[in-house]
Parts: C-alpha cells; sequence; structure tokens
C-alpha cells in the first residue's frame, strides 16, 4: 500500500527526538542524480529514514525560488520507491527558511530524517528517565579551523 503520492508508507512512526533535517546545495537539479545512491544506502541499513524531501532552486537572475515535489525531480527518480517517506510534514516556512542557504543560480534537496541510527541511544534514554533534546552540526569552518595545525596551540574555543 502506498499513499497518495505513490509513495511506500511508513509502518511505524518515526521516533520524535531523532527527527532533523539536512539541506545539501548542489549546482542544478541534474546533480542531485548523483546523491540517490548514498541516501538509497542509508535508508538500505537503516541507518536514516527519509520523512520528507523537497527541492528548491533558485534563479540566478533574480533569485527567486521554486520549490519542487520528488515526483517532479527527474534527478531523484530512484528515490520515489524508498520506504519511508511520506511528505507533507515541511511547511513552507520550514522550507523558505531551509532555503536561505540556496544561493543564486543553485538548488537543494531539503530532507526531513529520522536519524535511525542513535534508535538504541534514544531508547536507552527514555529508560534512564530522560530523552535526547537536541543536537546540531559543527559549522564547517569552525571544524576546519579546529583541525587546523596550529590549532592546537591556540586551546580550546569553548
Amino acid at each position: 500500500m502506498s499513499d497518495a503520492a505513490g509513495r511506500r508508507p511508513v509502518h511505524e512512526a518515526p521516533d520524535a527526538d531523532l527527527v532533523e533535517y539536512l539541506v545539501i546545495v548542489v549546482p542544478d537539479l541534474g546533480s542531485l542524480d548523483r546523491l540517490v545512491p548514498a541516501l538509497g544506502e542509508l535508508v538500505e541499513a537503516s541507518a536514516i529514514r527519509i520523512i520528507d524531501l523537497v527541492c528548491v532552486t533558485r534563479s540566478a537572475h533574480g533569485g527567486g525560488l521554486t520549490v519542487l515535489e520528488l515526483e517532479d525531480v527527474e534527478s531523484l527518480s530512484g528515490l520515489r520507491d524508498v520506504e519511508g517517506q511520506v511528505g507533507g510534514l515541511l511547511s513552507a516556512h520550514d522550507i523558505a527558511t531551509a532555503s536561505l542557504a540556496v544561493g543564486p543560480g543553485s538548488s537543494a534537496v531539503v530532507l526531513l530524517i529520522e536519524g535511525r541510527w542513535a534508535a538504541r541511544l534514544s531508547a536507552a534514554a527514555r529508560l534512564a528517565g530522560g530523552r535526547i533534546v537536541g543536537g546540531e552540526r559543527i559549522a564547517r569552518r569552525r571544524v576546519e579551523a579546529a583541525l587546523a595545525p596550529d590549532a592546537s596551540s591556540r586551546g580550546t574555543d569553548r
């Protein structure tokens, strides 16, 4: 059985403590096809589950934003049968906010995923009377600065 969009259904609700969004920017919509094998492998390995996915493209002239559903992006056709996509959870505000990272003339895929790799940790936290309450990706420039050869002489930046 599939949902109205023809995607395979999610058989269980995602662990709300493990849901996050990712924005992957590429030069154009056609370049998204290079993401399909990696995303498929992550889903197949149960590392993630895709909960929602939209593509955005920003005009090189004027910066207008176009939002496209998975079915409308040929370069992502290999993801149409991936287990777990339900769609409709990303709001217009969510998409607009995520799209701030997309520069003129670029495209991106905005993914809402369940980080299933951490399911055991989430369950253990609940058993201990707690839960996972947050996390954040560290900006690339900060990681690179911390890993730079002269970073060890500067001390910590906390």
